[in-house]
């Protein structure tokens, strides 16, 4: 339950079920009747005249077929299952390479919402908010502290219409240009280290009293200005009334999660917090996220924020702190949790393909001690009986490994939506595990077959 995405749905729902246990128990039991089944009618109907025709039979008689079906199967199951996990496991190490273009480190992040003797006025509201971020801002070891009015990255989205000035307005809704929006105060730039590309950031001389400015994401620039330098052109953005001129351009920040290509590319845009319009501050009262950067590990600034607000205001509300570095991690919660669980089922099989070739190469062995008596009573060297049993295993195992691959080659497809930087076809993936899985599969072998090769032959030749 731990690392179930937020995202599943009804995962709250989820949980113990006396139904589904004693489903369970009742599945498990039927499986070992109807396999028991098979072995159980052949020995209580024996052929004594076929059972010694067959004694001296070696590792490939038709009644060990059964089991190495089995143990092909176990290994070809395994490696399809190893090959999944491995290809979440290399789009996991993708996606902590790839660049958010924010730095998530050391960065906290909280509600704060003014009480109501402070939201008469956009003058009292703006004046608060700057006393505010004084004070967070003097708490040692904080760097530095933004409000955020709108977009949070991979918080949700707020967006605002535009289009560019000179150019008709849209007759409709459908027609406008939208934009992520980021209302934010002038050391936003500083807390979330978003680079500038060109041009300058906002600073606290961006107010309510100066002429409006805008800053605009790379991704904003190549779209609606190609060819061209986008600062000191202008915007119109009908909802809040006004014609900001663009100052500066900022690095796109992945917005919706790492490896997330849901509009991956959309338009943002930054407008100062302090110049927005007076009819909508009492808006920007009712709460606000905050964004702050320490040096200090961002769990332990949470009881110094909430007395610097409460010393401040006592009816103010705080709330909501989560390290930028946990939202980012929850952005690949669903990839995450597929490696695990893939992860976890890969494990069982490959135990499971383990113990049953280290069971048939152990029966094999036991039934042919005989012959291996009396290839060594005839001059057979240990090293030829333990080749000759690793032989029979590694057959099985290259057969399972190869049945895999195909299967893998098949279903990797149906992965492809879910993988990051990595083909569903990955070479690595597809040659480092099989090597892996035929390893294990030796050694699983290499201890039956050490056995063989130190049998007496006096011993053996009296066995039976």
């Amino acid at each position: 339950m731990a690392v179930l995405p937020a995202a599943l749905p009804r995962a709250e729902e989820i949980g113990l079920d006396t139904r589904v246990l004693l489903f369970t128990l009742g599945i498990s039991l039927l499986a070992a009747v109807i396999f028991g089944l098979a072995p159980a009618w052949k020995t209580a109907q024996p052929d004594l005249q076929e059972t010694l025709k067959k004694g001296g039979r070696g590792l490939s008689s038709a009644r060990h077929r059964a089991q190495s079906v089995f143990v092909v199967v176990e290994m070809a199951l395994a490696l399809v299952l190893l090959i999944g996990a491995g290809l979440m496991i290399r789009t996991l190490a993708a996606l902590w390479r790839s660049n958010p273009g924010f730095d998530p480190h050391r960065v906290l992040t909280f509600n704060i919402s003014l009480s109501p003797e402070k939201t008469s006025n956009a003058a009292g509201i703006r004046a608060s908010y700057r006393e505010l971020v004084r004070r967070f801002g003097a708490l040692p070891g904080v760097e530095a502290v933004s409000l955020d009015a709108g977009a949070l990255p991979m918080q949700g989205d707020s967006e605002l219409p535009f289009w560019r000035e000179g150019q008709p307005k849209p007759a409709n809704d459908s027609d406008m240009n939208w934009a992520l929006y980021y209302g934010v105060t002038s050391d936003y730039a500083k807390v979330m280290r978003i680079p500038l590309l060109r041009g300058r950031f906002l600073t606290p001389q961006d107010n309510e009293s100066s002429a409006p400015v805008v800053l605009i994401d790379e991704a904003f620039a190549r779209k609606y200005f190609p060819n061209e330098d986008p600062v000191g052109k202008r915007i119109n953005l009908g909802l809040l009334e006004t014609q900001p001129e663009i100052i500066g351009v900022m690095a796109h920040v992945n917005q919706w999660g790492l490896g997330s290509t849901q509009q991956n590319l959309q338009a943002q845009l930054y407008f100062p917090l302090m110049q927005t319009p007076d009819k909508f501050m009492p808006l920007a009262a009712r709460g606000l996220p905050v964004v702050v950067r320490t040096a200090l590990t961002p769990e332990s600034l949470t009881a110094a924020l909430r007395a610097v607000s409460q010393q401040f205001d006592p009816s103010e509300v705080v709330y909501g702190f989560v390290p930028m570095e946990r939202i980012v991690t929850d952005s690949i919660a669903a990839q995450r949790f597929s490696m695990i669980l893939l992860g976890t089922f890969a494990a069982l099989a490959l135990l499971l393909a383990a113990v049953g070739i280290y069971g048939v190469i152990s029966y094999l062995v036991g039934q042919r001690t005989q012959e291996v008596g009396i290839r060594i009573a005839l001059g057979a060297q240990s090293k030829d009986v333990l080749r000759l049993v690793l032989a029979e295993g590694v057959k099985m195992a290259l057969i399972g490994v190869g049945l895999g691959l195909l299967v893998a080659l098949l279903l990797t497809r149906l992965m492809a939506s879910m993988l990051f930087g990595v083909s569903a076809r990955d070479p690595l993936t597809f040659l480092a595990l099989p090597f892996v899985l035929t390893g294990i599969a030796i050694a699983a072998c290499y201890i039956p077959a050490r056995r063989a090769a130190k049998v007496d032959p006096m011993v053996a030749l009296r066995y039976e």
